[in-house]
Order: C-alpha cells, then structure tokens, then sequence
C-alpha cells in the first residue's frame, strides 16, 4: 500500500512539473531570447562606435582598416602616413 501511495505521489509530482514547465517555459524562453538579443544590440552598439572612431590622424576621415595602417597609436591613411614621413625626411 505505502509503495502505490509513493507512486501516486511521485506521478503526481511529475505531471506538476511538466505542467509549470509547459506554462512558465514559454515566458522564460520570451525573456531569455530578448536579453540575448539586448546584448547583441550592445555588441552592435559598441562595434559601430569603435569602427566610427577610428580615424585618420592626417585628414580626420574614416579610414578601413583592412587597408590602412595602424602607427604610432593611432589610424594613418596609407597616402597620408606617406606624406608624413616625406615630409619628416625633407
């Protein structure tokens, strides 16, 4: 008798918790992907920060920086970093 009491009990349990599950899983499903998403918006955020920021020191503009240069601290445009040292040779 006490073994088919603690079956009942142990079913009813599980079938309770599948149940919370199934209700509270959707709503912590919704919150979990919106915190990801928030924080990929500030990944995003501070990416295009970054990439804004980086500058010529020469002329000021927007360099790439898969073709420019970074020297001496800071982003060079490739003519502008030639200029300079022709200028610093001269």
């Amino acid at each position: 008798m006490l073994l088919i009491d603690i079956l009942i009990v142990a079913g009813v349990a599980t079938v309770v918790v599948m149940a919370a599950g199934a209700i509270g899983g959707g709503a912590i499903g919704r919150r979990l992907e919106e915190r990801r998403r928030r924080k990929q918006g500030e990944r995003n955020a501070a990416e295009e920060r970054r990439r804004l920021a980086e500058r010529c020191a020469i002329c000021d503009e927007p360099v790439d920086p898969s073709v420019d240069l970074w020297e001496r601290g800071q982003w060079w445009h490739r003519r502008c970093w030639r200029e300079s040292v022709n200028n610093e040779v001269s």
